[in-house]
């Protein structure tokens, strides 16, 4: 229960963290600080009021709109990626830490089919970037629910006046647009009631960007030899998975609690290069006795 815990508690630190941002309540806009030229490794919308950091998808889209590649945000998440893999999906990003708190509140579960897990890999390369880039618009970050949880109803709600010209911030009442995101946040929250994680397992464009990552990064998750099959990890899994089986897959965000389970390990590259070595010498050495 130790883990479990410090891993809320990051979660909940993470979520405070990067959106601490409290000046848009004097200037009464977005935020466009120097810390907004920085990408965290999960979904943090740009506009919200609090956003301390910018989102990686959103910039993605962005540089999308312009026709240019975002070489420094790419070597970024791609170093992530090899390192920990999906790991920030399941320690630090707000969104995650929301679905396991909504998970909570009714005791009614549904699976989610398996084979959904490949839509977040067709709104990354639709949503991201295609559309952005024929239309110049961010489209995933239209509906996101993210953004509209954190940005869209805190703005249409506040609707300040900016200090700078008297005008307030959003000049029109919200549109179709924002009512559709709407719609979409509350399939999501009905959702995440019912299910475990659905938005990271089945639209999550940067789950979808992580997830390539997972079987060859540097930190994984192992399964000993003994394993029983006592399913203790899967009934722990935040995304439900059978970790004796899908124990590489780009589905699993690395949150450890699996770990519970005695069969189940965290391992590192470099451990393993260490057991490499430490075998190739031992053998050595019979050799030379021989």
């Amino acid at each position: 229960m130790k883990q479990i815990s410090h891993r809320r508690w990051i979660q909940f630190l993470s979520t405070i963290l990067s959106n601490s941002y409290m000046g848009s309540i004097y200037t009464k806009t977005v935020s466009n600080n120097t810390l907004k030229g920085i990408c965290v490794p999960f979904l943090n919308c740009y506009s919200c009021p609090t956003a301390l950091f910018a989102c990686p998808i959103g910039t993605l889209q962005h540089f999308m709109t312009i026709h240019m590649i975002p070489y420094y945000l790419l070597g970024f998440l791609s170093v992530v990626g090899m390192t920990i893999g999906r790991m920030a999906c399941g320690w630090v990003c707000p969104f995650g830490y929301f679905q396991d708190m909504m998970f909570k509140l009714s005791e009614k579960h549904y699976s989610v089919p398996y084979y959904l897990k490949y839509t977040k890999y067709f709104v990354l390369l639709l949503f991201v970037f295609i559309l952005p880039y024929i239309t110049g618009e961010m489209w995933f970050s239209k509906l996101c629910p993210a953004g509209t949880l954190t940005a869209g109803i805190p703005w249409s709600i506040w609707n300040p006046v900016n200090p700078s010209n008297g005008h307030h911030l959003l000049s029109n009442p919200p549109g179709i647009m924002f009512y559709s995101s709407l719609l979409v946040l509350f399939a999501c929250c009905a959702w995440f009631i019912v299910s475990k994680r659905p938005f990271c397992r089945v639209i999550c464009p940067m789950g979808a960007f992580f997830a390539m990552f997972n079987n060859f990064s540097l930190i994984r998750l192992e399964i000993d030899k003994t394993c029983d099959n006592c399913s203790v990890c899967q009934q722990n899994c935040p995304v439900d998975l059978n970790v004796a089986v899908d124990v590489g897959s780009g589905e699993c965000i690395r949150c450890l609690d699996c770990t519970r389970c005695e069969h189940v390990h965290l391992v590192s590259e470099f451990k393993s290069f260490q057991g490499i070595s430490r075998e190739n010498t031992e053998q050595s050495v019979k050799l030379g006795k021989e």
